[in-house]
């Protein structure tokens, strides 16, 4: 027999739940944000998303990794992408104007000019790909754009070559804007790969990624909205979310500015080692 204290407690429980969902009354089903999941998953999103943009405010980028893979646990895996794309438009307000006053323009503009036409052929790829496909690419790519990062694959090009030319600027930019626009994670992680050597300083690396990765999402958002992909729940979602992105990149920029300079490095590779283990992890769970 069950016991009534934990029955009444049940009952309470599901009061409580009724009285938030009133909150979204007033929209339509079609533009309800987060109706397919419980109020339990939907501060599992925020805790990830404040994580994951407090990432970004301190490097400049890596938001999309633990986001996606994280927040895809959760979501559906197209709709993890698209919940992440529009966040990051409206967490690159805030550092957009920073990016373009201290950018290696140098190096940026090269990237810029070859980024775009990636995006436009990864976001066809998107759109085309199922969700247990785009499951299986995300872990692949990823994996392997933080395998590389731990080599000394920059080092030994940029003893042969100048990797400041347009040539290898280019490359990259459109394999980076193919992933982005494909798995829409990642991508940064290629140029930043090699930008920590083509950019003198880590303030330069970190306002370089800024200008990247908001040309990056502005050229996504574009093409996405064309395509027809961002729903009315999308950015009902992304307004729910705005104050959870918005102080989770403050955060992370103040505590850049705290960081001693000599340490940034360390801790990029830390960061970069917990997304290797999480990627591994992710890619364990799909085939179990």
């Amino acid at each position: 027999m069950d016991d009534p204290a934990i029955l009444s407690h049940h009952a309470k429980l599901g009061k409580s739940f009724r009285r938030l969902s009133t909150v979204f009354e007033i929209l339509s089903p079609g533009t309800t944000p987060f109706a397919q999941i419980s109020w339990g998953a939907i501060g599992t999103i925020a805790l990830i998303y404040f994580g994951s943009f407090f990432i970004r405010g301190t490097f400049g980028f890596g938001s999309g990794v633990p986001a996606i893979l994280l927040g895809s646990y959760i979501l559906e895996p197209h709709h993890a992408v698209l919940l992440l794309l529009t966040c990051s438009s409206i967490s690159h307000v805030q550092f957009i104007w920073h990016g373009v006053r201290h950018a290696d323009w140098g190096v940026a503009w090269v990237i810029l000019v070859f980024l775009i036409p990636g995006v436009i052929g990864g976001v066809w790829v998107f759109r085309e790909l199922s969700a247990a496909w785009l499951t299986l690419v995300l872990g692949v790519v990823i994996t392997a754009i933080v395998a590389i990062s731990f080599t000394d694959v920059m080092v030994r090009l940029e003893e042969r070559v100048n990797i400041r030319s347009p040539w290898i600027c280019g490359t990259l930019a459109t394999l980076s804007g193919w992933i982005a626009g494909a798995v829409g994670a990642g991508a940064n992680y290629l140029t930043v790969a090699y930008l920590r050597h083509a950019c003198p300083t880590a303030a330069k690396l970190r306002a370089t990624g800024f200008t990247l990765s908001t040309v990056s999402i502005i050229g996504r958002i574009i093409v996405t909205s064309i395509a027809g992909l961002i729903s009315p729940q999308i950015i009902a979602e992304t307004i729910v979310l705005a104050p959870v992105v918005i102080t989770g990149g403050w955060m992370g920029a103040r505590f850049f500015r705290a960081l001693p300079g000599a340490r940034v490095d360390q801790v990029f590779r830390v960061f970069l080692l917990l997304v290797a283990i999480s990627v591994i992890g992710k890619g364990i769970v799909q085939v179990t």
